[in-house]
């Protein structure tokens, strides 16, 4: 029993010895990005100095002194939600992964952005819903496009400037085949000028 008593106070003191590593307070941020934002300032505080950043994408450069971190995004180009990566190493030579998760105003809403049919199903009709929210830099659908000929459809203007609905037909379902609708918009920013739905038909 004696050398169990001896034994705790001696396992305390390597416990309390042992250095406490940094960390940052918010490993993890939030961007809301606004209509049209081309750039993104991100900072990231950590409870000890850091002695080395990196990022790890070509959108972003970082730089730091003492315990914070800065990271200057470029999201000029950034037309979906995305999430952005860097890593910073602290004094006690602690690494850590850091995250942007940055959030991208849709201009343009869209009930999905796929359909698919059955291969050897119903030729049957699907109805794709289009919305322009309030604020959008969208002020109307121009043009819709199929990139191939296996479907047909029909356009209609359920509110000027607000609601829309594409009607889609296949020709066939005899066999898979893969088509893209391209929906254009009077944006001149290549965000928001023109977007990507696919058609399908799969075995």
């Amino acid at each position: 029993m004696q050398m169990k008593h001896s034994f705790i106070p001696a396992l305390l003191s390597i416990v309390f010895a042992m250095p406490v590593q940094a960390g940052f307070l918010q490993p993890v941020q939030v961007v809301q990005l606004a209509y049209g934002q081309k750039q993104a300032r991100v900072i990231f505080e950590a409870d000890s100095s850091i002695i080395r950043s990196r990022s790890l994408c070509d959108c972003t450069k970082v730089s730091h002194s003492g315990t914070t971190l800065t990271a200057v995004v470029d999201v000029s180009g950034f037309a979906l939600s995305t999430q952005k990566q860097l890593e910073a190493t602290t004094a006690d030579g602690k690494v850590t992964r850091l995250t942007m998760d940055i959030r991208v105003p849709q201009a343009v809403e869209f009930s999905a952005r796929s359909l698919i049919w059955k291969v050897g199903g119903p030729t049957e009709s699907k109805t794709l819903r289009v919305r322009i929210p309030k604020g959008s830099p969208v002020r109307a659908l121009t043009k819709a496009d199929i990139s191939g000929d296996a479907f047909t459809y029909t356009t209609d203007i359920v509110t000027s400037g607000e609601e829309y609905s594409v009607s889609i037909i296949p020709r066939s379902t005899q066999k898979p085949v893969l088509n893209r609708l391209i929906i254009r918009t009077d944006s001149s920013d290549v965000r928001y000028a023109g977007y990507i739905i696919y058609l399908s038909i799969q075995p």
